[in-house]
């Protein structure tokens, strides 16, 4: 029995949905071959400091992004905003508790605090207990708090404490009462951030102790301080007290120490110049902050989420807590920078305190520990107190001195028994540290004898560091090792800190003799380092370990890997030195060409070759400012000659040992890619050198000598370049480079007055244009016939499966003949054509209309009537200079467009003939476009000519309307499609009138100006009729478009404009029309986009419709005798009723409308607020729209929303600041506060209530 054709169809359809083959049938007998996958090798982990990113990493390999840059903003940026937010409300409050304390009365401010920090505690109560608002309810016991403690000051203020014996006593028991309540609330909500604001209320109390009792009460507070804190941490077990302590205790007693009597916000920071007090307060410190960082060294705190935020890994307790209170322990350090004695004691205190530390946490025994880090520094701190009172000293030494060498060696002692659990990131850290102490403590100023001592320590520092680098294969070490010294060369000896900060941190000032030492030891130590360890890749944190799709190009590029680094910091420090700091002419020349010279040589010798490129255009920069400053071009041409020669021969050779190129990729072996760079520098080398002829300082290199041998080193450049670009792939960008370099050579030989060098160079000149002339023209004959078989063959191809479709048709049984012979198309099946489909589709998405050819070979062929817009081109031309040099403006429009359109006509009768269209712009045929632009240039030319024009004379504007109209009409009469042309023609003929407006306004042309135009203000010839006519032309030019639009709609006819074509022809007629005309192309734009449901068309209309009232009322309100609102009125109300749109569309569901009603909302109001009300009503419209904006964000869960109101409320407070600066007013400081704040509570209270969605959004 015979199947049925439908089983066959089935039957073809589901092989065709078939997702593969099921190889799992046949019996192959194939065995699984074991991957051997390697075991990933895991770094030891050190607690102590935790996962810290290092600057320096393995070399990596080309894997793709983690997450690309959209997303990781999205996610992460949302949650940190919504952090952000929480930190925002409490300085907001904070600065409105502060304002009401201040500003006003006492009877009014007292129970409104009281009120507002009572609110605060009762909402903490009710939000802490549920999870979702646990985090608002923390913030806003956060903000009582700090009312409250305000409200303490504010009541010491205002005399409430007087009555006491001791009114500042009985402040300090108020605040130790409220920190007794912090406390407690902290206990009893379980929370650290609560408790954390009492850790430095109680630092505070002990600074505002000075002020009572003193130094001695500025210790006594500080150790009290720091021992309430600790013993906080300890009763709640939490690293986060713990870290707090640790960071705030040396940052207290660092300020103080560096002290000069200084008042901060009214508290007076007594300085420390006790210096056995000091010390003895430092080793206090410092014993309870070791003790406390071995202690909690494993458990979590702020400061390390915070930097794992930031990319920069998760550092432990003990490195985060050590790190930021080395960084007040340094302030204390740099306080007592001139007894160097004493300052080494400290820096050993806390070397010896923390290295025993570092060395508990990673597992050292404490015994084994305790002799050297406990007891012999306890006695020899001890002994500080007799020694100091008996001023004693020991050879010379002072006490202090003695303490620091024998705690030093204490120290020295248990590390070097303890090397191997001294991990890479301590040593490289630790010798950071140590150079930046070193800096701080040696003097090297000008006539300073330790500038040896200084530069001879940090290289030292960096040698020792080079050497464990290449000890223990290590890239941290590498890294720091190499980069190092170049960056202390640039921030201390280039002054770099002085021209960041206006301020010079430290004054070094080293002899040229010391600098070229220092520059030497550290090219020694960075190729020493680099040549076995250059692939070391720079990884600045997680942003560039692949994180995003643009860290994981810098990153796989190899762009910051050690070698270009080092080279790049080498070229840029010797740069410096070389211009700026006394560094010999000599040995600058020497240095800079050594990263280039080392390069090039290495590779040579069969090194490393890894992107050479990149060196060589860091030292070809390098070498122009020096060319520019000191001249001898020749010796950095001759340099980069070398290099680049060296690196061809190099290229050649590992291009004949490899079968593939692709082995070479990221080598620069590409020959025209070096051609390129070397002509290309010289050619600017010899630029600068003929715009700098008086540089040059060495004898013998004068500009003659200096000309002659860099002609040399440009006759070898252009021999190679001759001899070898034939087998190159830049023949035309190296054959202008190769232009370039003579012509400027030949500049710089006339200025050199050197007849033999302009002789040669015209030798080179012919020799080399001869024989590139015959490269070029042999190899446009080869491409071009490359074409034209690469054409025929496609062509062939095509008609081969043709007639291979055609055979298969004819030998199709039955049931395949019926199923092609029933498509939708019909029978007319063919092989696709890339040509004849695209043109087809440009026909089917074209606005312009086509004229179509006999044949269909020809389809897109145009009549380019050449010679007439040439004539068109001459007749505009010849109507400009005759309107520029004086001749009647009027007539020389009319004239123009009167040839003008004869022209066009003639090229249309042209194309007619040969039954071909005319070229287009933008919808518009080519001649008449072309017109139009002629009669702009002479309406131009005409009002900024040389003879007198006057505004009241517009005799000029009718000519020119008149005279448009005549040549647009060209693109329709006589013409069929005319539902496509005749827009295009109404947009021609107003970007016409527009331009010729605009520009010639710019231009001082003296025409009306927009939005000022008073139509019946002058004569009638001269002005009104000029006036009228145009406006005339643009309500026939509105309601053509709006007529054209009806039948459109009216037959179903898809949208042919777009809604950017439909806004801007309505709002083309606004600067034009003096209010009728732009009045009615807004109302019929905005009607048009929302029928069109096109968004766009609503807001533009609708922003522009003030501005269409604006003109309209200029003139209408005096003839009325009316005083009719303006701009600024008009702008804000439809601006409010552009939110309340956008209000009405969150509540119908109409997501179309949001983004257009927010965002015509944002261009309206803040403009009218500013015009109308200054700089207080553009804070206000900023804080009206960042509420409205992210509510609306955080309803409708839409991030943009939100991101815009953030923008809006930075806005808002960056004027807030200016408003405060310039003086505002006590009721619009308080307005501006009280607005604020409602804003910030809103928004955090409905981020924390929708947590959940908004994560998912």
């Amino acid at each position: 029995m015979e199947e049925p054709q439908e089983d066959d169809l089935l039957r073809e359809r589901a092989f065709q949905r078939g997702g593969g083959m099921d190889l799992s049938g046949f019996a192959l007998n194939l065995e699984e071959e074991p991957e051997n996958e390697a075991e990933p090798t895991h770094e030891e982990e050190d607690a102590a400091i935790g996962e810290i990113a290092s600057p320096f990493g393995e070399a990596t390999t080309n894997e793709g992004p983690e997450d690309d840059v959209v997303t990781g903003l999205a996610v992460e940026g949302e949650r940190r905003l919504g952090q952000g937010l929480l930190v925002a409300m409490v300085v907001a409050y904070s600065a409105l508790a502060a304002y009401v304390g201040t500003a006003l009365p006492p009877s009014v401010a007292a129970p409104g605090l009281l009120v507002l920090g009572g609110v605060g505690l009762w909402l903490g109560e009710r939000w802490i207990p549920r999870p979702s608002m646990r985090l608002l309810g923390v913030t806003w016991v956060i903000i009582s708090m700090k009312i409250l403690y305000g409200f303490a000051l504010d009541a010491h203020h205002w005399g409430w404490f007087d009555a006491l014996p001791d009114p500042g006593l009985g402040l300090g028991a108020a605040l130790l009462g409220l920190v007794g309540l912090n406390v407690g609330l902290a206990q009893r909500h379980d929370d650290d951030a609560i408790a954390a604001q009492a850790t430095l209320i109680l630092l505070l109390v002990g600074s505002a102790a000075g002020g009572l009792y003193g130094e001695l009460g500025v210790v006594l507070m500080i150790a009290f301080g720091t021992m309430v804190l600790h013993g906080m941490a300890l009763l709640r077990g939490t690293g986060n007290l713990a870290s707090l302590g640790i960071a705030a205790s040396y940052l207290w007693v660092g300020v103080h120490a560096l002290s000069d009597g200084w008042v901060v916000l009214g508290l007076h920071l007594v300085p420390l110049e006790d210096d056995v007090l000091t010390f003895l307060l430092m080793a206090s410190i410092t014993g309870m902050n070791a003790v406390m960082a071995t202690r909690f060294a494993r458990h979590d705190n702020w400061f390390s989420a915070a930097l794992q935020a930031m990319g920069l890994g998760r550092p432990g307790l003990w490195a985060v807590s050590v790190g930021l209170g080395m960084i007040g322990a340094t302030l204390s350090v740099a306080a007592n920078r001139e007894d160097v004695g004493y300052a080494l004691a400290q820096v050993a205190l806390l070397l010896t305190a923390f290295s025993g530390s570092y060395l508990a946490v990673r597992g050292v025994p404490w015994a084994s520990l305790q002799p050297w880090v406990l007891w012999i520094p306890s006695l020899l701190t001890l002994a500080i107190i007799p020694m100091v009172t008996l001023n004693l000293d020991v050879s010379g030494l002072s006490v202090y001195a003695l303490h620091a060498g024998l705690m030093v060696a204490s120290a020295s002692v248990v590390v070097l028994r303890h090397e191997a659990s001294v991990s890479d990131h301590v040593l490289w850290m630790g010798s950071v540290a140590l150079v930046v102490l070193l800096t701080l403590l040696v003097p090297s100023g000008t006539g300073d004898t330790g500038q040896p001592l200084l530069v001879g320590g940090v290289l030292v520092v960096w040698t020792g560091l080079g050497w464990l680098a290449l000890r223990r294969d290590a890239p941290s070490l590498a890294g720091t090792a190499v980069v190092s010294p170049w960056v202390w060369a640039l921030l201390f000896v280039g002054d770099l800190d002085d021209r960041l900060l206006s301020s010079d941190i430290v004054t070094i000032e080293l002899s040229s003799a010391v600098l070229a030492f220092f520059l030497a030891g550290s090219t020694a130590i960075t190729y020493a380092v680099n040549l076995r360890l250059g692939d070391t890749g720079v990884n600045l944190g997680r942003n560039f370990t692949g994180g995003t799709e643009l860290s994981a190009r810098i990153r796989d590029a190899g762009s910051l890997n050690l070698w270009t680094a080092g080279a790049a910091l080498t070229v840029l420090t010797v740069l410096v030195s070389l211009l700026g700091e006394g560094l010999p002419l000599e040995l600058g020349l020497l240095f800079i060409v050594t990263p280039m010279l080392v390069e090039a040589l290495v590779a040579f010798l069969g090194g490393r070759r890894h992107h050479p490129r990149r060196t060589l255009v860091m030292t070809g920069v390098a070498s122009l400012a020096v060319v520019w400053n000191l001249g001898h071009a020749s010796i950095l041409g001759g340099a980069l000659l070398v290099s680049i020669g060296l690196l061809m021969v190099d290229g050649a050779r590992r291009k004949d040992l490899v079968e593939n190129l692709d082995e070479l990729e990221g080598m620069d072996v590409d020959e025209g890619g070096l051609h390129a760079l070397l002509l290309g520098f010289l050619m600017l080398m010899a630029l600068v050198r003929w715009l700098q002829p008086e540089q040059g300082t060495v004898d013998g290199l004068g500009l003659s000598n200096d000309a002659g041998a860099l002609g040399a080193a440009v006759a070898v450049s252009l021999a190679m370049f001759a001899r070898r670009e034939v087998l190159s792939g830049r023949l035309i960008t190296n054959v202008l480079c190769a232009l370039g370099l003579l012509v400027a050579m030949l500049l710089v030989s006339l200025e050199a007055q050197l007849p033999w060098l302009q002789a040669s160079l015209g030798l080179m000149f012919i020799g080399t244009g001869g024989w590139l002339s015959v490269q070029g023209e042999m190899r446009s004959a080869l491409q071009t016939t490359a074409r034209i078989e690469q054409r025929r063959k496609e062509h062939t191809e095509i008609e081969a499966r043709r007639a291979a479709f055609a055979n298969r048709l004819g030998q199709a049984d039955s049931a395949t003949m019926h199923r092609m012979d029933n498509t939708s198309e019909g029978a007319a099946l063919d092989v696709a054509d890339s040509a004849s489909l695209r043109r087809t589709a440009e026909r089917a998405t074209a606005r312009r209309p086509k004229a179509q050819p006999a044949e269909d070979d020809l389809d897109g062929l145009e009549h380019r009537p050449s010679i007439l817009m040439a004539f068109i081109g001459a007749t505009s031309l010849s109507g400009a200079v005759w309107s520029w040099l004086g001749g009647n403006h009027a007539m020389a429009l009319a004239t123009t467009a009167l040839l003008i359109t004869a022209f066009i006509g003639l090229a249309r009768w042209s194309a007619d003939r040969l039954s071909m269209p005319l070229p287009q712009v933008m919808g518009i045929d080519a001649p008449v476009a072309l017109g139009l632009a002629g009669l702009v240039l002479v309406e131009i030319t005409g009002r900024v000519g040389g003879f007198v024009v006057v505004l009241s004379d517009q005799v000029h504007l009718l000519a020119f309307v008149l005279g448009a109209l005549m040549v647009a009409s060209m693109h329709v009469l006589g013409r069929d499609q005319l539902g496509l042309r005749l827009p295009a023609f109404a947009d021609a003929l107003l970007w016409t009138l527009v331009a010729g407006r605009i520009v010639t306004l710019f231009v001082g042309g003296e025409v009306p100006v927009p939005l000022q135009i008073d139509p019946f203000a002058g004569e009638t010839l001269a002005w009104v009729l000029p006036m009228l006519v145009l406006e005339a032309t643009l309500l026939g030019l509105v309601l053509l478009h709006e007529w054209v639009e009806g039948i459109r709609r009216r037959r179903d006819l898809p949208d042919q404009r777009g809604s950017g074509g439909r806004a801007m022809t309505a709002l083309l007629a606004v600067p034009l029309s003096f209010g009728p005309a732009g009045l009615l192309a807004l109302s019929l734009g905005f009607r048009r986009g929302v029928l069109w449901r096109q968004p766009a068309v609503p807001l533009l209309t609708g922003a522009s419709l003030p501005m269409a009232w604006a003109s309209l009322v200029f003139w209408l309100g005096p003839s009325l005798g009316l005083d009719l609102p303006g701009l600024v009125p008009a702008a804000l109300v439809v601006g409010g009723l552009s939110l309340l749109v956008a209000a009405w569309t969150v509540v119908a569901e109409r997501p179309l409308w949001l983004a257009a009603a927010l965002q015509g909302g944002h261009v309206l109001l803040i403009p009218a607020a500013w015009s109308g009300y200054g700089l207080t009503g553009a804070v206000v419209a900023l804080l009206i729209l960042s509420g409205w904006s992210w509510i609306v964000g955080i309803l409708v869960l839409r991030r943009s929303w939100r991101v815009i109101g953030l923008a809006n409320l930075l806005g808002a407070w960056t004027g807030f600041g200016m408003a405060l600066i310039a003086g505002a007013s006590g009721n619009t400081v308080l307005a501006m506060l009280v607005i604020t704040v409602l804003l910030l509570s809103a928004v955090t209270w409905l981020t924390q209530r929708d947590a959940d969605a908004i994560a998912v959004d």
